[in-house]
């Protein structure tokens, strides 16, 4: 039996392993593994594969694995969910098709090439630096670049190897990212977000399009729209001067307080809080 413990939508750690070792996994995150130094065997659900510097492998939300150690093993590990991959597609129309939904069972070590490894290893390596410095992985822009450059060179890598993606899930997938341009565009208005008249926009009814957008994405349209924009909240917050009572207009809250709720909820502190300890 697999050890997990509750989702989080972007983590990254350094690991020393000696011996058998099982990596106590998050939820239903998909994984990002790259060895630094060491031997020995890496084992994914009935496979196994030999693993050296420098091989970087790619384990999908379900996959179980562990170590067997012939020498003491360093590596980094990036976790990641579904929901963060969707959030990083509001402002980019990149579907990372094969991280996002391949059925491809593991196919050991995706990146045989020193280029491609280096450069995975550098950027893994200033998101542990942002993190070891204490600064927040989430609504980090530095962090989402980053991120959004390396989901695109492992599904490349992924790609090359030969991953396989449903012509079904494409489908779903495109549609997926259809919806989430059509909430970006109208982020700040109310009624074009009712799930009702976003339904109509695409020729679906109400409750098949909020099934189709939970499978891909994990979370209903609705949520997924209130974590949009309280993101885009925070970001006025960092980046802006504007006082609460204008960001909540921007964004269509009904008013302050009704912000401050939704807001604190997600964030653990009032967006006036909030601004008062990135200031500090």
């Amino acid at each position: 039996m697999k050890d997990i413990i509750p989702q989080r939508s972007l983590h990254i750690e350094q690991l020393d392993l000696n011996q058998w070792a099982t990596p106590i996994r998050f939820s239903d995150c998909y994984e990002l593994i790259l060895i630094q130094s060491g031997k020995g065997h890496h084992l994914v659900n009935d496979k196994r594969f030999t693993y050296q510097p420098g091989d970087v492998f790619f384990l999908g939300a379900h996959d179980q694995y562990s170590f067997l150690t012939m020498q003491p093993t360093s590596l980094y590990r990036l976790s990641f969910s579904p929901l963060y991959i969707s959030s990083l597609l509001i402002a980019d129309d990149q579907p990372w098709a094969y991280v996002n939904r391949s059925t491809s069972p593991c196919l050991g070590s995706i990146a045989t090439d020193s280029t491609d490894q280096d450069n995975l290893r550098a950027l893994v390596t200033m998101i542990l630096s942002e993190e070891r410095s204490l600064r927040h992985l989430t609504g980090n822009p530095i962090v989402e670049s980053l991120m959004k450059i390396i989901l695109s060179l492992v599904d490349r890598l992924l790609g090359e190897r030969g991953a396989v993606i449903p012509s079904r899930q494409t489908f779903s997938l495109n549609l997926t990212r259809q919806i989430i341009a059509y909430i970006g565009q109208h982020i700040g208005e109310p009624e074009r977000l009712r799930m009702d008249t976003i339904a109509d926009a695409f020729n679906y009814s109400p409750g098949h399009l909020s099934t189709l957008f939970k499978q891909q994405v994990g979370d209903s349209i609705q949520q997924f729209i209130i974590r949009h924009k309280l993101k885009l909240v925070a970001t006025k917050l960092r980046q802006t001067p504007l006082t609460v009572s204008q960001i909540a207009d921007e964004f269509g809250f009904s008013d302050v307080c009704h912000l401050n709720k939704l807001f604190k909820r997600y964030y653990n502190h009032t967006p006036t809080a909030y601004r008062q300890v990135l200031s500090a």
